[in-house]
């Protein structure tokens, strides 16, 4: 077999100290590796072939990195690497094997099954050392980014379960002090108590009417999130919002209207989500604006637009794109004049998404205009009347 051998001694190449595990039926590869990689606080255990190295790595500690040779008796560095990557405890070592020069299908193969990078006979072994640090360094930020990404996946659980939690334990709570409020509202009619009754029964609704938002919010940005599909007219749409939301508006002081429609189409969807995304931009024009308020559909080709407009102030542009973001509102949560939570233009953004169209907006001195903006479910020329 053909060595390069540094006359410089061992290499300490290595930025932090290693567990080296090699396979090799020669020798002298085996004493050469055990002398070029050594280095301070480092191992480097040797394996007369591919079943040997295997029951080192079952038996011992974990290794950073295994270095193989493929051509070996009993078990080759191919059944190594199977082995390894089959395996949920190694399926993550880094593998660099060892190969002829010439030898391009062992490497596209090596490849194929899990090698991490090759190294070519004969070996500069100064070469190698540095190789095996990038290597590691690579594979030491892989494995950052896993733990980063469980971490993520864990916390969304987390984020999940917890919702999940709120949701069944507040429930029959607020409900039986909502029910037993309003039996002692009628009881309290016309004492002194009455005030005080109506309080609790507007501070119960109102706390019931933000955790429903917030959990519908969190329904929605679950992946994936749960949808019925199904097709029906814009129109449809608006009539829904414009039915659920016209005594909000009186009660608001303003009014709700569906602007006469031209030219109707289908798209498919699921209305539950799609009516409360519009009742959120509808909310927000009643709370923000006031006045009249008014619910289009426009056709724009193989799209339909469901436009919410207001006659507000408008909002500066400075703040549009915070106003896209869950509970931001557009301000400082601590020091904004207006309540709420925020969440109406972050749920009909993603509600939008969630449907394969987007939410825009357009605002200036003569009011606000919201569109949630959706691909049609069939050509024009083929929806009918």
């Amino acid at each position: 077999m053909l060595l390069s051998v540094s006359s410089a001694g061992p290499l300490y190449v290595f930025e932090r100290p290693t567990r080296i595990l090699v396979a090799d039926d020669d020798p002298i590869m085996r004493e050469f590796a055990c002398a070029q990689l050594a280095h301070p606080g480092g191992e480097v255990v040797v394996a007369a072939d591919g079943e040997a190295a295997w029951e080192i790595l079952e038996r011992e500690p974990a290794f950073d990195l295994v270095l193989s040779d493929l051509e070996m008796p009993q078990l080759g560095g191919f059944g190594l690497l199977d082995r390894i990557r089959a395996s949920e405890r190694h399926a993550h070592l880094p593998v660099v094997v060892i190969t002829s020069r010439d030898d391009m299908f062992a490497i596209d193969r090596a490849y194929e099954v899990g090698a991490t990078s090759f190294v070519a006979k004969p070996v500069n072994w100064r070469l190698l050392g540095y190789q095996l640090r990038y290597v590691l360094r690579a594979a030491r930020m892989e494995a950052e980014l896993r733990a980063a990404r469980d971490e993520a996946e864990r916390a969304v659980e987390l984020r999940a379960s917890l919702l999940a939690l709120l949701q069944h334990e507040t429930r029959t709570p607020l409900n039986s002090i909502i029910g037993y409020s309003e039996i002692l509202r009628a009881a309290a009619s016309g004492t002194a108590l009455t005030d005080c009754v109506d309080q609790i029964v507007t501070s119960a609704r109102g706390l019931n009417e933000v955790l429903r938002r917030i959990f519908d919010f969190a329904q929605i940005s679950a992946d994936p999130p749960p949808m019925d599909r199904e097709t029906v007219r814009a129109s449809h749409l608006g009539e829904e919002v414009l039915g659920a939301f016209q005594h909000a508006a009186r009660r608001a002081g303003g009014t709700l209207v569906l602007a006469p429609i031209a030219d109707d189409a289908l798209i498919e969807g699921d209305v539950r989500h799609l009516v409360k995304a519009l009742g959120e931009l509808v909310t927000n024009a009643l709370t923000h604006a006031g006045g009249e308020v008014t619910i289009a559909v426009e056709r724009r080709g193989g799209e339909v637009a469901i436009a919410v407009r207001d006659q507000g102030p408008g909002i500066p542009a400075d703040r549009l794109a915070r106003c896209l973001e869950p509970f931001a509102q557009g301000a400082d949560p601590l020091t904004r004049a207006r309540e709420g939570l925020g969440l109406g233009l972050p749920t009909a953004s993603r509600v939008a998404r969630l449907h394969g169209g987007s939410l825009e907006i357009e605002s200036g001195a003569g009011g606000t205009t919201a569109r949630i903006v959706l691909p049609t479910a069939l050509p024009a020329r083929a929806f009918g009347t």
